[in-house]
């Protein structure tokens, strides 16, 4: 990345015509220190004062770190509430007391200095709610569709002797929390316009930095879906089983980021980003007409119709006595990862629950029944003996004893939303929490050797002597490998089992084993990533460029 030098005539940017994400993104590969001051359209009528309106924000090295406006719901005693780090009463008897000692004309002690001297916080904790606090007001300008911004190069000796202990706001996640809190689906339509409907693909550039936009669970999984390219949005949400407008919020802010682009450009010609400060009059970008906002209402009320298409085929299929392998779309001779897979991409395509967000809200009744059938299907195609009983009637053929019926449809389902509940405490490292979640799946839906893997891992995490039980729990993970040899879950925890006993090959075997599995796996990247970069560099991994993740 560059550093922009000092210059004493500012660039103006017209955000009618730049969005505050890119520019903010250019400014990062800028490595840009300096101001920029935004002023809103309404600022700039006749009579108003000048500067009225406006906000303006400090930046070091292309990041974030102080801003001269004020926000109502973002002081640094309400931050300070929020994060946990002080109760709201104690917060107030210290703005009191601070009133209180106040003595007129004299300077006010700042209220962070204050809760620092009095030991209510620390100097840690005090930089941590600064840095949120930046961000969260950075955040509301976002919302700014128009207007000018005043960028001027220079140092930040200003906001360091304004600001409280200054501190760096990651700009790639700022973005990212930018995008999702002001850019719906019509305003990203509006600046990427045809990019918007056509094939997608990622840029190489996206490796190096995806760690720092912090994503969430689901926002990985749309960029996890993204990775094969040459991919629509909604073939992205039907495969990352996230709402459109979701994706279409990530792709945004990667296309911003300049770590997105067409799958119909021309091939990359550089491995990383290249962003550029517009001159005085900005770059243009596709603006909404009239023809284009009744084309983007065509399109939604085409998507409605075609769902709805697809929903009557399923409800006429399942009144019509339709197989299991009928049902999922499969012949015959397909053999578990083609069924999972298929029942991977129906799930989400048919789960009530994300219907609303797409506008289907009115169509959640009728798609719960048929993703019971869904799951029922899968259900039956999952057990051997019962898939072969299917076949050999299709067939024909003389069909063997039906074993004992194995759990609901509804069962399986529930199963599945209390392992993602648990899923999401696990990344969380409530293992306690999580282990309850996977204990109630497993008595849904006993058979699933995943949770019985995942209840292990638990297990292993919460005993007070780890050493004593990896055996039996890398015991427990085997036999799940023996009967069901392809559980990513499985070869995940063994491969973590390894490197906490020091074997880092076999543990590179077990990572690669879930990669052969999930190519885009990210967690199993990373871990392969670690250890190549342990045996590399000894004196151990560099400092991550946007410092460490939180």
């Amino acid at each position: 990345m560059e550093t922009a030098p000092p210059s004493a005539d500012p660039q103006v940017v017209d955000l009618a015509r730049m969005s505050l994400p890119r520019l903010m993104f250019a400014l990062l590969h800028r490595r840009f220190t300096g101001t920029i001051t935004l002023t809103p359209p309404a600022a700039d009528a006749p009579g108003r004062g000048e500067g009225a309106g406006s906000r303006r924000v400090w930046f070091q090295g292309g990041m974030p770190i102080f801003t001269d406006f004020t926000s109502p719901h973002d002081s640094i005693g309400q931050v300070l509430v929020d994060l946990g780090l002080i109760e709201a009463a104690e917060r107030d008897r210290a703005m009191a007391e601070l009133a209180r000692l106040a003595q007129p004309g004299a300077p006010r002690e700042r209220f962070g200095h204050y809760l620092v001297r009095r030991r209510l916080v620390t100097g840690g904790q005090l930089r941590k709610a600064l840095r949120v606090q930046c961000a969260r007001k950075v955040v509301h300008l976002f919302a700014l569709r128009a207007g000018t911004v005043h960028v001027a190069a220079g140092d930040a000796a200003a906001a360091e002797s304004d600001a409280s202990q200054p501190t760096q706001v990651n700009t790639l996640e700022l973005i990212h929390a930018g995008v999702v809190a002001h850019f719906d689906q019509r305003r990203i339509a509006a600046e990427m316009g045809l990019l918007l409907d056509g094939p997608l693909r990622l840029r190489s550039s996206l490796d190096r930095y995806r760690a720092q936009f912090h994503f969430s669970r689901g926002d990985e999984a749309v960029v996890d879906a993204l990775r094969p390219g040459n991919l629509y949005v909604t073939d992205v949400a039907r495969l990352s089983g996230q709402p459109e407008a979701r994706v279409a919020q990530v792709v945004y802010t990667l296309w911003a980021c300049q770590m997105l682009k067409s799958a119909n450009a021309p091939p990359e010609q550089s491995t990383g980003p290249i962003a550029t400060l517009p001159e005085a009059t900005g770059s243009s970008t596709p603006v909404l007409s009239h023809s284009q906002a009744a084309g983007l209402r065509e399109r939604d009320g085409l998507r409605a119709a075609e769902f709805a298409g697809e929903l009557e085929r399923l409800e006429a299929a399942i009144a019509g006595g339709a197989n299991a392998f009928d049902l999922l779309g499969l012949a015959t001779t397909a053999d578990r990862a083609q069924i999972r897979a298929a029942w991977h991409v129906l799930s989400r395509r048919f789960h009530p629950d994300s219907l609303p967000h797409q506008g289907l809200g009115h169509l959640r009744d009728r798609s719960q029944s048929v993703f019971a059938a869904l799951s029922e299907a899968y259900q039956r195609l999952s057990d051997d003996a019962q898939r072969e009983q299917i076949v050999a009637l299709l067939r024909g053929g003389p069909v063997a004893p039906r074993a004992s019926a194995g759990p609901s449809a509804q069962a399986v389902l529930e199963s599945e939303v209390v392992v993602r509940e648990g899923d999401k405490l696990l990344r969380a490292g409530n293992f306690d929490r999580a282990i309850e979640r996977y204990r109630k799946a497993a008595a849904l839906n006993p058979d699933e050797l995943e949770i019985r893997a995942a209840v292990a891992w638990c297990e292993y995490q919460l005993a007070a002597d780890k050493a004593a039980v990896r055996d039996a729990t890398r015991a427990v993970l085997f036999e799940v490998l023996a009967r069901q040899p392809r559980c990513v879950r499985a070869h995940y925890d063994l491969g973590l089992l390894s490197l906490g006993s020091g074997d880092d090959d076999q543990a590179l075997l077990h990572f690669n084993h879930v990669l052969e599995m999930e190519p885009d796996n990210i967690d199993a990247k990373r871990q392969i990533h670690a250890i190549q970069l342990r045996r590399s560099t000894p004196e151990g991994p560099r400092r991550k460029l946007f410092g460490p993740r939180r």
